[in-house]
């Protein structure tokens, strides 16, 4: 199978700008994965887009398209459609860039290695997702569109962008006169929604999910920093954590079902406070813990994805370690 993957950050979507260290590092790390994976399974032509300034690391045996700083990543893309089978998008929520890149697949009648654009367009909008969530009776973070609830959180009180990937424009309070310095700086709070902060440990989940079904690969714990601007900072993972699986995997079946057209591997961020797990986010996309997983694992999920395509997959690991993956 012809494969085309596009990080959209190293892949061209700020070839006219400067890479933005940390998510550069991320999706470098996710593409350096996935590629290592399919190429392990020699079953592929594989094919990459890539920024001029990142095609010095690339794998041997991967066909690069080189995105010049003039170029239109998006055209350059759509013309790369043309000559491939299948798609792997790895890309943010954010503006929606995820949605036009599954969109643009789908109605070029190539297949998505990913959830479909309808997926992602309700679990991009953290506020939908809170909706459903909340329809269905699993236990979320209370949340509300930030111009409709403006109220500090004693306890703390998130504010983050309705379609962030990640820490990406999320920001913490714990005293009222942060909370209203920042309310200043932010424009166009309907595009935010504010939320009580919980304290607890933040952990992650992988999954497989198909269209309705979800298969849980691992339990990751995820490490946060507050910066001094309030914001908040994704620094590292562990992944595999050595914890019960099967109360995890009766949240994932219970989002398959809320929202049947995820596909393929999803991330799942969580908050544990003591015997209670509330669901924060939920990515219809690789995460960073990813590229831990078959270290961790010894699993080859790209392989297992393209396996879905025909139907179905059965994750069987060769191993069981826990892996710290370092961002920063």
């Amino acid at each position: 199978m012809k494969i085309l993957i596009f990080e959209y950050i190293n892949g061209g979507g700020f070839a006219d700008t400067e890479l933005p260290p940390s998510l550069a590092r991320e999706g470098w790390l996710m593409l350096n994965a996935v590629l290592n994976d399919l190429l392990a399974s020699g079953k592929h032509e594989i094919t990459v887009l890539l920024d001029k300034r990142c095609v010095a690391n690339v794998p041997h045996g991967v066909n690069v398209i080189t995105v010049q700083p003039q170029d239109d990543v998006l055209a350059v893309f759509t013309e790369a459609l043309q000559h491939c089978d299948a798609v792997l998008p790895i890309a943010p929520e954010t503006e929606q860039i995820l949605w036009t890149i599954c969109n643009t697949v789908e109605q070029a009648g190539k297949k998505l290695l990913s959830s479909s654009s309808s997926a992602v367009a309700k679990t991009a909008d953290k506020m939908e997702t809170f909706r459903v969530l909340s329809a269905q009776h699993i236990p979320t973070v209370a949340s509300h569109r930030l111009d409709k609830h403006p109220h500090f959180y004693e306890q703390g009180t998130v504010i983050k962008a309705r379609d962030g990937a990640g820490c990406e424009n999320c920001f913490v309070c714990y005293n009222e006169d942060d909370f209203e310095r920042l309310l200043l700086s932010l424009h166009n709070p309907e595009h935010y929604l504010i939320q009580p902060f919980i304290s607890g440990v933040a952990l992650s989940l992988s999954a497989l999910f198909n269209n309705g079904t979800a298969q849980l690969l691992c339990v990751n714990r995820q490490f946060i920093s507050i910066l001094e601007n309030q914001r908040l900072k994704l620094t590292g993972c562990e992944v595999n954590c050595h914890v019960e699986k099967a109360p995890f995997q009766a949240i994932i079946g219970r989002i398959a079902r809320a929202f049947p057209d995820l596909w393929g591997y999803v991330g799942i961020d969580l908050i544990k406070q003591d015997d209670h797990v509330l669901v924060v986010e939920i990515n219809p996309r690789l995460t960073s813990s990813y590229t831990g997983i078959h270290e961790a694992l010894g699993l080859n999920i790209m392989e297992l994805v393209v396996q879905l395509l025909a139907g179905d997959a059965h994750p069987m690991p060769t191993k069981d370690q826990t892996i710290r993956v370092q961002f920063t």
